[in-house]
């Protein structure tokens, strides 16, 4: 129901079951298509990811958007510095409009929580604040921008969009190497900042901040009108 009232032309999930097939995710736009047509919805089909219980995956409308190119996927064996055993690989794919034949590329990531420690491989909580794992999520967020330098699915297009649980905050490291790339947090941007202005995703211990993502390029940013939090959970 979410998801048919959103009426998104692309779709980043995050959490699905990171099954050997695309199991999982044909059964949700099986379901999507129950709902609002057969062919309303598809999906990118790029199996298991990594060797996390959970992995990304993108859906979109096909009457709006067209795949361009295959997927491409960042871990450890693309970047050391993207520890896949605590990150999820990040999952990229472009994408045209049909009416226009504009391009872009959307890279749907889910970093290292805070809930667990990565003291096994040497990064402790430093009492910061930022919590545990800063330095492996600000690790693979400077692989994250390097990577997509690089145009990993041959879009010839420098519009990116960089969205997903990042799991950091707005001002923590993380988020910070990726701006400092020329990346703009589309949150910061057209919702504020702090509870009164709604720019939080998350509620913990009575504290609210945002932890999912929606950062732009510097080419991507005057062609977005908008960008928004749906608080329905």
């Amino acid at each position: 129901s979410a998801l048919t009232l959103l009426d998104a032309d692309i779709i980043g999930l995050v959490e699905l079951e990171n099954a050997t097939d695309d199991t999982p995710i044909a059964d949700l736009v099986d379901g999507l298509n129950a709902v609002s047509g057969p062919g309303s919805f598809a999906y990118i089909a790029t199996a298991a990811i990594g060797t996390d219980a959970i992995r990304q995956g993108v859906i979109y409308k096909p009457a709006s958007v067209t795949p361009v190119g295959g997927f491409a996927v960042l871990d450890s064996s693309v970047d050391p510095l993207f520890i896949d055993v605590l990150n999820r690989p990040v999952l990229a794919q472009t994408f045209e409009e049909n009416s226009t034949g504009e391009r872009f590329t959307i890279a749907v990531n889910h970093l290292k929580s805070k809930g667990s420690d990565c003291n096994g491989v040497g990064d402790f909580d430093t009492g910061d604040g930022q919590g545990n794992c800063n330095l492996t999520r600000t690790m693979a967020a400077t692989a994250l921008v390097e990577w997509l330098d690089t145009d990993p699915t041959a879009s010839g297009d420098p519009d990116f969009l960089i969205m997903g649980d990042l799991n950091a905050y707005a001002m923590e490291d993380p988020i910070v190497v990726i701006e400092d790339a020329n990346y703009t947090d589309l949150v910061e941007i057209f919702v504020g900042s702090g509870f009164a202005d709604g720019a939080y995703s998350y509620n913990f211990w009575a504290q609210s901040g945002y932890l999912d993502h929606a950062l732009a390029s510097e080419s991507l940013l005057p062609q977005v009108s908008g960008a928004a939090f749906w608080h329905i959970n």
